[in-house]
This record gives structure tokens, C-alpha cells and sequence, in this order.
């Protein structure tokens, strides 16, 4: 009697335990599939979702940098423009005119200020690339033929002790810095006297 029981149990046992298990794994392949089908669409929502998010925060970036190039920018009227172009053209002249070109020496027979190829007049504001130094004028004299360096390199710019080196001229004009020396008679071009190193300065006008 017993043993018939167990074995009554057994048969029960293997026919309900393995349908349900067969039901559950058969159920677990349809969660898995379904699953499976599901996940791509909702990756295809996210993917969605994140490109809308990305659209509209480069939208608010956009109308930000927008804002900002508007409250920068400053229409200038073309009559401003010509104005500032014109100002600047007639100080870029006025610079020019306040130097000679081309630079003229003379005597005290030329009247001196700023020299043109047509008002020739000897430059009185020359200044020496070399020493730095102005250069004075003297009218009517002229230097001594025993000046040399180390007379000029001493006594510039104190016009009493040059004075010791100058001779009478009649329409002659001498010329000096700390380095270099000069006397003129007549009109002459600066670019004749290659051992001079002098230009010409600014003219007050």
C-alpha cells in the first residue's frame, strides 16, 4: 500500500512540476522577447527625447548670441566715416608740410624755414641722427678751418665758447652739432653733404 503511494506521488510530481517549469521558462522566452522587441523603441523615444533637448538648447544658444551681436553692434552713418577718413587725411598733411623735402642749406642770404622743391628755403629745425643733438645756426659767420671733433664734443651746445671758433662772414651761415660742423654761403642740397647726418625735424607753424 505504501509503496503504491509513493509512486502515485512520483507520477503527480514529474507530470505538474515539469509542465510548470516548462510553463515558466516558456513564459521567462516571452518576457525575454518581448523585451527584446520592446527595447528598441524605446531607444528610438530616448533618441528622440535627447535630439529635441540638444535642438532646443542650441536654439536658446543661438537666440543668446543673437541678443548679445545685437546690443554690440553700432551702425556708423556714412557721414561719420567720410568725416573721420577726411580729419585724418588733412592731419596726415599738415604732419608732411611741417617738414622740409627736400632739405636745403644756406647762408644768411636764404631765408630759412620749411624747404620745398619750390619754395627753397634752408631748413632752421635740423637735428642730428648721430649725436641727437640740435643743430644751431650762426648767421653770418662761419667756422674756423682749425675746429675739429673733440671742440664740438666739448663745448655744445654753449654758444660762448663756439664763438671762439667763428669768423666773420658776410651772407655766410655756420652750421653745428656735437658731432658734425658746416658753413654755407649759397643754397645747397642736404643730400650733397653725405658727412652730415642731419634731417629735419618738425616746424612749428
Amino acid at each position: 500500500m505504501a509503496d503504491d503511494l509513493d509512486d502515485l506521488l512520483d507520477e503527480v510530481e514529474s507530470k505538474f512540476c515539469c509542465s510548470t517549469s516548462a510553463s515558466k521558462q516558456s513564459t521567462c522566452a516571452l518576457k525575454q522577447k518581448d523585451q527584446k522587441c520592446a527595447n528598441p523603441e524605446e531607444k528610438k523615444q530616448s533618441r528622440k527625447q535627447g535630439y529635441k533637448k540638444a535642438r532646443h538648447d542650441n536654439d536658446d544658444i543661438d537666440a543668446m548670441l543673437q541678443e548679445i551681436l545685437d546690443d554690440d553692434y553700432q551702425p556708423t552713418s556714412t557721414h561719420e566715416s567720410v568725416a573721420a577718413k577726411t580729419s585724418r587725411s588733412d592731419a596726415c598733411s599738415q604732419t608732411a608740410s611741417k617738414k622740409c623735402c627736400p632739405v636745403f642749406l644756406g647762408g644768411s642770404s636764404v631765408p630759412h624755414g620749411i624747404g620745398t622743391s619750390v619754395s627753397q628755403r634752408a631748413c632752421n629745425g635740423l637735428r642730428c641722427t648721430s649725436c641727437d643733438f640740435s643743430v644751431i645756426m650762426f648767421e653770418d659767420q662761419e667756422w674756423d678751418s682749425s675746429c675739429d671733433y673733440l671742440f664740438f664734443r666739448n663745448n655744445m651746445p654753449d654758444h660762448h665758447k663756439l664763438k671762439v671758433k667763428l669768423r666773420r662772414k658776410k651772407d655766410g651761415r655756420a652750421y653745428a652739432c656735437q658731432c658734425s660742423w658746416h658753413s654755407a654761403v649759397s643754397l645747397s642740397d642736404l643730400r650733397e653733404q653725405q658727412q652730415l647726418k642731419w634731417v629735419c625735424g618738425k616746424h612749428k607753424v
